[in-house]
Parts: structure tokens; sequence; C-alpha cells
């Protein structure tokens, strides 16, 4: 029977541990919260840092080390089997991936997708910076059948794969709790970057992704996203119209909430609404107000200390 999860995130750093016990400490987690890995650092200090958040079916995590090595060998699929495809978003260092097909470069802004018990070994030979997606193979059959035979891919061109990091990263930041929500659209974009298909929701994940990554854009606009995600500025709207929002309407939501989160940096709210899109800060002003039934300055009174709001 399969272990029942309860979502949320956790952290582990190596640092919290005795040095004597960092790599072993950093295997045997990585053993529980991903895959079982014998993990080879290039030198005598060694530094890891995970955060995990564990969902109902998907595992998920960030994950940054100092330069080394590990495999994933016979010993550790037999000792530690995962039964499950595993897809790594490099974000920062290379890293050189050898398995029994030979041997691929993979750089930021690439992912690579293998089946969890197949050997393999990645070389980080100048640390790393990335996130996992750790699907069970039974989930991963539901829109793809056969082996999974190891794949690399930019996620940075693909609209689906972009919003699945989106997402992702987003979860990790410690963003909205609502985990069944989250596990939904990352299956759904799963399903799309795997072969399965794109789902409407799939797609509105895309276009909202896009969204999030252009909104300082002035010329946003839904044949823009449209053309970005590849497909009709029709279906965009029909899309958005089911969701209950038009696409202007999805554009200004996004900037308004990426301005209130902007309230809690020192910056001015001319700055903060220049950064967030807006043309003008009386537009910005005037729209806070109506989405959230407050002023941006009184909700920045209870972000920041008074004299960091002085005069802005």
């Amino acid at each position: 029977m399969a272990p029942v999860h309860t979502p949320g995130l956790t952290r582990f750093r190596t640092h919290d541990l005795p040095g004597a016990r960092r790599l072993a400490g950093w295997e045997e987690h990585n053993a529980r919260a991903l895959v079982g890995l014998r993990a080879q650092p290039f030198s005598d200090r060694f530094e890891g840092t995970e955060v995990n958040l564990t969902l109902p079916r998907l595992q998920v995590a960030r994950v940054t080390g100092t330069p080394h090595a590990v495999d994933r060998d016979v010993r550790q699929i037999a000792v530690h089997p995962a039964d499950s495809v595993v897809v790594y978003f490099a974000l920062a260092g290379a890293n050189q991936f050898s398995h029994r097909g030979g041997d691929q470069l993979i750089t930021p802004g690439q992912a690579l997708v293998v089946d969890g018990d197949q050997p393999f070994r990645r070389t980080f030979s100048h640390g790393l910076t990335e996130l996992v997606l750790k699907a069970p193979r039974a989930l991963v059959r539901e829109f793809r059948s056969g082996t999974v035979k190891p794949q690399v891919f930019s996620f940075e061109d693909d609209a689906h794969a972009r919003a699945l990091v989106t997402a992702l990263s987003g979860a990790l930041r410690g963003g909205p709790a609502d985990w069944d929500g989250l596990e939904n659209v990352a299956t759904d974009l799963l399903g799309a970057l795997l072969g399965g298909g794109c789902s409407a929701a799939a797609d509105l994940a895309a276009a909202h992704a896009f969204i999030a990554a252009h909104l300082h854009d002035q010329d946003l606009s839904a044949s823009r996203i449209a053309a970005a995600v590849g497909y009709s500025e029709r279906h965009l709207s029909r899309l958005f119209s089911k969701s209950g929002q038009s696409v202007p309407q999805a554009i200004l939501h996004a900037r308004l909430d990426a301005a209130r989160r902007l309230l809690a940096e020192p910056i001015s709210l001319a700055e903060v609404a220049a950064r967030s899109g807006f043309v003008s800060q009386a537009h910005f002003s005037r729209t806070y107000k109506a989405r959230f039934g407050t002023t941006a300055r009184e909700d920045r009174r209870a972000f920041l200390p008074e004299s960091a709001t002085s005069g802005r």
C-alpha cells in the first residue's frame, strides 16, 4: 500500500549537521525525500540545502549544493527503488549526465527526464541549483505508455515547461498553500511535457506563467500571450472566460498582486507601479483600491515600519 503523505514544506541543510555527518546526512535525506544517491564531493567542505514539498502524489524540491557528483547505481536502485520518473530543471550550474546511452552536458535552462530506476551519474563541477519533480510511474502511465528514456529539453523555450517551473518555484518559496490545485496543475503540465497532450488547465497555466514573467512589459496583450504559448487568441480568450476572467482582467490582477508583494520592499510607490507594468502611478492607485478596498499607501504601512515609509 502506497504511503499517505501530508502536504507541506520542509527544509534540510547539511550546515545543521556535524561536519563528519554532512555527507551521510545528505544521502539519507535524499533517499527519504527524493531518490537514493551516492554522493562524491570534490572537496572536504561539502554543503547542500534542500527545500522539499511533499504532495499526495508528487514530490518536489529545490536543491543547491557545492561541487560534487552523484551516482544512481544498481545498489542504490536495489536498496532505494524509486518506481518513479524524475525531472531535473537546471537553474544554475552545468552538469554532466552519464548513462548507458552516453554522456550529455545539461546547462541552465534545460531539463532532464530520467527513469528513477535506471542507473546514471551526474557531475556538478561548479555546484548546482535545480528544481526536482518526482512523479510515480503509475501516474506517468496515465498519459504516457512504454518506457521512459532519458530526455533533455529547454524549459525556457516551452510555454508549458516554463509554467511548470513557475508553479513549482512559487510553491517552494512558500506561495499559496492550495496543494491540491498545485498538484493538479503540475500533473497536467507534466503530462503535456511527456507527450500526454495539453489539457485546458495546462494551457491556462502556461498563459498565466507567461503573464507573470512579462508583467513589466506595457505592450503585454492577448495576441502576444497567444503567440508565446502557441495557440490562437480565440482559444486563449475562451480559456480565460471559462475561468471567470477576461485576458485584460487577468493581466491587471497579476500586476496588482505583484505590486502588493512589492509593497514590502523599501522602494517608492512610483517604482512599485513601474516595476509591475503600470503606465502611471495614478492608474495603479485607482485600480489598486478598486481591487483590494484599501490604498497601496495604507497597505504599505502594514508591511514597513514608519521610518521606512516616510516620504514614499
